[in-house]
């Protein structure tokens, strides 16, 4: 299958739940400086060329993926609720929007481009390599293909880790409104925010896992762990979210951004730009993830990784803390759940051919069910 020259690393069926009225058009925000364009094609956002590279059997499974997934997506906003099918989809949604993007790509390749950095560096001061014109900097190499690679690694086990979490549909308070960007999932967790800063938690299979991704100018998707979070009644898909919980939910994805917000009308121009000059200063930059500490000696350093995560300024009120908070061994949600996605994965890459609920009756000894998901 010839693969597409242009790209999209979001995709055009999320952008048109944002839509201006009926049109294909979007309202724009870029954050640094800051402009705003009025009315844009949603067919000319967050895409490059050959971003996926050339491989036509990726480029055609994010089509497939597209087209089952945008109609569930129309349907949920419409009803504001979903059953058990649409919540499987919609768990997917998440995944691989936050696999795919430009900006998840550049923070994969953080950490291996300075390791190639170092790698080189010894080389030239050895005299093995030569130096380059101008001299070796870092920044001067860079990857490609991380993208595919992400999305192959990645969207499973995380897919599955979102087994067992929560969710609820965050409904903005009229008159309020949800904006998106171009690296529109936002992770983090607020249980060990406080007690460990010098890491996220902001990881899939974490105890205190939090995800939210706007689906609408209404709607929210918000996914959590159910054992340290109280979001809503238990039987209830639509928890009220503030004026003020909606302008925090805003103020995340103006943090989470590579480039742009995005809006459903220009009439929100004045309110664009209040949040990201109130909450542009607390972006970091994606090479900051990477942190250089002091090794055994003066030799010796090390290097840490740590998954960016915004910042909440304030307590929301749709989401509460449970009175008893179930943190499992390691800090994982679940341990066995998480050992089982392990070894699926592991499973899964000695036999490629191999689905993930075969990989899973194969470890299991026997056919997978729903209460092998304990929720």
């Amino acid at each position: 299958m010839p693969v597409n020259k242009s790209q999209h690393f979001v995709p055009q069926h999320y952008l048109r739940q944002f839509r201006i009225g009926v049109t294909k058009q979007i309202s724009v925000a870029r954050i640094a400086p800051f402009h705003f364009i009025e009315r844009s094609a949603i067919s000319g956002q967050c895409k490059q060329d050959y971003f996926y590279q050339d491989d036509g059997q990726l480029d055609e499974l994010l089509q497939q993926c597209e087209h089952d997934l945008a109609p569930v997506l129309v349907r949920v906003n419409q009803q504001r609720k979903f059953d058990s099918k649409e919540l499987v989809a919609l768990r997917f949604l998440a995944v691989i929007l936050k696999v795919r993007t430009r900006k998840s790509v550049e923070f994969a390749k953080v950490f291996p481009k300075r390791i190639a950095y170092e790698v080189i560096k010894s080389a030239i001061e050895r005299g093995e390599l030569p130096e380059p014109r101008g001299g070796w900097k870092e920044g001067m190499m860079d990857f490609t293909g991380v993208a595919g690679v992400e999305l192959k690694a990645a969207a499973i086990p995380c897919w599955l880790e979102m087994q067992t979490l929560g969710c609820k549909l965050i409904e903005a308070e009229e008159g309020s409104w949800f904006v998106t960007s171009d690296h529109p999932v936002v992770m983090m967790n607020q249980l060990f925010a406080a007690l460990e800063p010098h890491r996220s938690f902001a990881g899939f299979s974490r105890s205190g896992f939090q995800l939210l991704l706007p689906i609408s100018p209404r709607m929210c998707l918000f996914f959590y762990d159910p054992k340290v979070y109280k979001v809503g009644g238990r039987r209830h898909h639509v928890v009220n979210a503030s004026r003020s919980d909606v302008e925090l939910v805003n103020s995340l994805q103006i943090q989470s951004a590579e480039e742009c917000i995005y809006c459903h009308t220009p009439d929100l121009e004045p309110e664009v730009s209040r949040l990201i000059a109130a909450y542009a200063p607390l972006r970091t930059p994606v090479r900051d993830s990477l942190r250089e500490l002091a090794g055994r000696n003066a030799n010796e350093s090390i290097l840490h990784m740590r998954q960016p995560s915004p910042k909440l300024t304030r307590p929301w009120t749709f989401c509460g803390f449970r009175r008893r908070r179930n943190v499992g061994e390691n800090n994982r949600r679940d341990p066995s759940w998480s050992a089982l996605v392990s070894a699926v994965t592991q499973d899964m890459d000695k036999h490629p051919r191999r689905g993930v609920f075969e990989s899973m009756e194969k470890i299991l000894g026997h056919p997978f069910e729903e209460q092998d998901i304990d929720c």
